[in-house]
Parts: C-alpha cells; structure tokens; sequence
C-alpha cells in the first residue's frame, strides 16, 4: 500500500496563514514544532511535515477502513533531509519527500523499497476540477501504455474511503495507487505495474 502528497508552495502560501496563533501547536507535535523552530526555511519544513501526515493517513484508511481528523495523532519523525517515518498507533510508515522551491512531494510506503512508479507534472489551470481531470488522464495513459490496454476502457473509481481503484472494462486492477493534487501540481504514484506488465 502506499499514499502521497503534493503541496504548492505559492498556493499554501496563499491559502494558509500558518503563523496564525494556534494552528502549529493544533497541528503538530512537540517533536514536530522543533523541527520548525529550528529549521532554516521554516515554511517548507512545515509543509514537509503536512505531507508526510497525509500520505501516511491515505495508507491507513486503507489499512483500518476508518477515518480521522487527529493531526497530532499522526507523529512525524526525519531521518535526514528527503528521508523520514510516521507512526499512526502501532503503524509504521516510511516516507520520501522532494522539497523544492515550488512544491513539496512526499510518497509514503508500509515498506522501505517498494517498487514504484511515480510522476510529478506541472497543471496549465489550477481549478480543481481540471487537476484532478489532469490526473485521472495522465495516469490513465501511464498504465495504458505500461499494460499495453486500450486507455477508453480504463476507469478509476473510489470506494466509499475515498480510496482510487483502477479498473479495466469493468473488472478491477491489481495496482496500488495514490493520487494528489494542489494548486498548480499533480502527482500519482502506482506499485506493482512492472510485476503485473510481465
């Protein structure tokens, strides 16, 4: 299983006023306020730190069928600048993160080294409903060309987690998957294509 996530940095920057009082401390653990303070660019820190939480609760709706809105319950933990952990209870999950100047992307896995398939892209229009029609497509294509499958016969459809399943003429595909958007980036991430292409 895997999750991911992508932030915009203009957009977060436009959308959140971070510095508010309380939403830190609302937000993010003990440990994970330090990392801020401490952090040389304290705003993509924080957003490290949001992106990591979210692709690892998209692994854990999975995983439990429930879901939450506990920020804090979810304990962030870096291991070097890209490398890092969250733990959800008694469930461990291993993140890497690209920080860079225009969005942050992490992907998260149960599994140090699973075999992935991820792409960032960059999205003309950022309305929401054309990201994620930008996203559904591109992935689409992706596992068309990857699987050898007519693309018009390939459909993504969530369950009632909000989790997307890829489906072929109907009959469902054994791809974990994770998609995300925001602002004017998309991203997906798929494990098991190759496995499955051979």
């Amino acid at each position: 299983m895997i999750g991911n996530d992508i932030v915009d940095l203009k957009q977060a920057a436009a959308e959140s006023n971070w510095q508010r009082k309380g939403f830190v401390t609302k937000i993010f653990t003990q440990t994970e306020q330090e990392y801020i303070s401490v952090a040389k660019n304290k705003l993509a820190t924080l957003w490290r730190l949001w992106s990591m939480k979210e692709s690892a609760y998209k692994i854990n709706v999975q995983q439990t069928g429930k879901r939450f809105f506990n920020p804090k319950k979810l304990q962030c933990t870096f291991f070097n600048d890209t490398k890092g952990k969250v733990v959800i209870n008694t469930h461990h999950y291993y993140t890497v993160s690209d920080v860079n100047t225009a969005y942050i992307y992490t992907e998260a896995s149960i599994k140090h080294n699973e075999n992935t398939k991820s792409t960032c892209f960059k999205i003309k229009n950022n309305t929401y409903q054309t990201q994620h029609i930008s996203c559904y497509n591109r992935l689409k294509s992706e596992v068309s060309k990857a699987l050898k499958l007519e693309q018009n016969h390939i459909t993504i459809e969530k369950n009632s987690f909000g989790v997307p399943k890829l489906f072929y003429n109907k009959i469902p595909l054994n791809l974990s998957l994770s998609i995300t958007h925001h602002g004017s980036y998309g991203a997906y991430i798929i494990v098991n294509l190759d496995s499955i292409n051979n």
